[in-house]
């Protein structure tokens, strides 16, 4: 039994001894890469330069291609009758020149690593028998920062504490009233703001063309807005303040018109061009026999707006407008002449065209 015991203890001894001779490392070498595989043969499944410094870093065991070393690795590969060849080329160890090599073989990445091996037994430890590279050759030195030494000083206050005596009465360093990073709350994040804009309008409103007489009123409007795009939906009243429609004329008439209408609109910088889709509905406000219904007065119209604006604050803008729509129906007023129901006669009639200018002002409803 001791016997036993004496034999694993001396092969335990053995084995330290074997692994610290081990643990000398061989000199370390480095090159430059001149690699020139992927430029020559696009799509031949060449490895790229940084795949072919995995592929060596593999045969040597450690990363052989650095920017800061002296001596230059070149690879250029290209074809021939027989496949791919490629031309290896580095600094001559026993500096007689250049060391060159060329291979063959029929796969792009298999030529690589036929590549790869040939250099590491060249280059590799097995191709020094015993004598160190030249100095050039040497990979240059790393240089390594030591990281700082991290203490934590427990407050002596902290201490007696928790050991339940009396807290000291000491004042507490700046420090020991502080605190630590994982003990302190996580800065608040801003929400983040969407991507669009909301708007309301109020402003007044003046039709020059298109009703009996000049119509004056107001209306309101709301909007979505993105970086350079608008959509918005806009409500107006307009009437005739000057009592009279048409000719012959109504004399105690005044007419009306109500819109409903939406606005696709393209932004860039101060102005909206915009799109027009409306409904009307023309009302009269005259003494009987005439009255205009709701049915009779409505009309679908099309047209553009052209919208200026101008920021007044960080929320509210003042805009102005002009616009132009076609209407695809024209509104017929008609009734008795004098009271005569035998004589039937138009008023007015309204053009397909109308006219409106504006000016309000807008709030965003996001900050």
């Amino acid at each position: 039994m001791l016997k036993h015991v004496v034999a694993a203890a001396a092969g335990c001894v053995a084995l330290a001894l074997s692994g610290s001779a081990a643990a000398e490392v061989p000199p370390q070498i480095a090159f430059r890469l001149n690699y020139q595989a992927n430029l020559h043969l696009p799509g031949r499944g060449c490895p790229n330069a940084d795949e072919f410094g995995l592929i060596l870093a593999g045969e040597f065991g450690y990363l052989l291609v650095r920017d800061d070393a002296a001596a230059t690795l070149r690879i250029e590969t290209r074809t021939n009758g027989k496949g791919i060849e490629a031309e290896l080329s580095a600094p001559n160890p026993t500096g007689e020149g250049e060391w060159r090599r060329v291979i063959t073989s029929g796969d792009c990445r298999e030529l690589l690593y036929d590549a790869a091996t040939l250099i590491r037994i060249r280059f590799g430890p097995g191709g020094w028998q015993g004598e160190e590279p030249p100095p050039w050759l040497l990979a240059p030195p790393r240089f390594e920062v030591e990281s700082p030494e991290l203490r934590m000083v427990v407050p002596a206050a902290f201490m007696e504490s928790m050991a339940g005596g009396e807290p000291s009465s000491a004042p507490l360093s700046p420090w020991e009233g502080t605190a630590p990073l994982w003990a302190q709350p996580a800065p608040a994040q801003e929400p983040e703001k969407p991507p669009f804009q909301a708007e309301v309008a109020l402003g007044a409103t003046v039709m020059p063309y298109g009703m009996p007489r000049v119509a004056v009123g107001g209306g309101g409007m709301l909007g979505v807005r993105w970086k350079s795009f608008a959509f918005g939906m806009d409500i107006r009243g307009v009437i005739t303040p000057v009592a009279g429609v048409g000719e012959p004329e109504l004399k105690d008439a005044r007419a009306s018109l109500f819109t409903v209408g939406f606005l696709p609109c393209v932004g860039v910088r101060f102005v909206d061009i915009c799109g027009a889709i409306n409904a009307t509905i023309i009302g009269l406000d005259a003494p009987p026999p005439i009255v205009v219904s709701a049915s009779d007065g409505f009309s679908m119209g099309f047209g553009g707006r052209l919208v200026g604006r101008y920021p007044l604050s960080s929320r509210f803008i003042l805009f102005g407008y002009g616009d132009v729509s076609g209407q695809l129906r024209a509104i017929t007023i008609r009734g008795p002449l004098d009271g005569d129901s035998t004589n039937i006669v138009t008023h007015w009639r309204s053009p397909y065209l109308r006219v409106a200018l504006g000016l309000g002002v807008a709030v965003s409803l996001m900050e």
